[in-house]
């Protein structure tokens, strides 16, 4: 599947252009080649949102109140607009583009968490509501030159030692299971025990962005807080070859 197109629109929700300049870019997505669709969905967190606000003065009365019936509503060029909350969508996205109206982190890390997602279009509400989000993925910023990404984690052997843990243990759940969790504790206390360590926030991001579920980074977020946050380094004598681990790491390789 094509990379999510990820873009923050930071224009304030009461500017005439609000809805019309995600509106544009929810569409040039929809249109790529490489990943064309006629969905679009308009994703707040409660239903009430698209009345007697910012919002609905943007959508006019008519739209909202087809948004609200839950029909939906031609954009133009064969692309439909629906809307959702995070209450109606919890079976993936189906391909669409989301326009995330009213957003803050926690309504952004519930679209991480989603399948068939083709694009995010994010208008922050406070305007400095989605910060983590932003530092995660770098989106493309409305009216800014387009930025690399961010290194999340500043420690190569963290993250060669994460990624081996990636590939060990089954991405699609939303929280590590018995089995993956003893593999995520294994390879923290052979960190830990080198003398490694990393602010638990920075792994929680890496791990969304490399593919985990929220659910399961939060249970890795809260291993290595609580294992990087020992006073003594932890025996590795039960671990299977944890030096040859920890040397693959080292030099450079994910290996297991």
């Amino acid at each position: 599947m094509v990379a999510p197109i990820r873009v923050l629109v930071p224009i304030d929700d009461s500017e005439p252009e609000a809805l019309g300049v995600p509106l544009g870019y929810a569409k040039t997505i929809a249109q790529r080649k490489a990943s064309r669709t006629d969905k679009v969905i308009l994703l707040t967190h409660t239903k009430q949102q698209l009345r007697s606000t910012s919002l609905e003065r943007h959508l006019g009365a008519q739209v909202s109140k087809a948004l609200v019936a839950n029909k939906s509503v031609s954009l133009g060029d064969g692309i439909m607009l629906r809307h959702e909350t995070m209450q109606t969508l919890r079976f993936g996205a189906g391909n669409s583009v989301i326009i995330a109206f009213y957003a803050e982190d926690r309504i952004l890390e519930f679209i991480d968490g989603l399948s068939g997602v083709l694009g995010v279009v994010a208008i922050p509400w406070p305007q400095d509501g989605a910060e983590a989000w932003s530092r995660r993925w770098t989106p493309h910023v409305h009216g800014q030159a387009a930025q690399a990404p961010v290194k999340l984690l500043s420690d190569p052997v963290i993250e060669n030692g994460l990624r081996a843990l990636s590939r060990m243990i089954n991405l699609a759940h939303g929280s590590l299971h018995p089995r993956d969790k003893q593999y995520a504790d294994e390879t923290l206390r052979i960190l830990r025990a080198k003398g490694h360590s990393a602010p638990t926030g920075d792994i929680r991001s890496w791990a969304i962005r490399e593919g985990w579920k929220p659910g399961a980074a939060d249970d890795l977020a809260k291993l290595a807080e609580k294992i990087f946050g020992l006073k003594n380094k932890p025996s590795l004598s039960a671990f299977h070859d944890p030096n040859g681990r920890y040397a693959r790491w080292k030099n450079g390789g994910d290996g297991v």
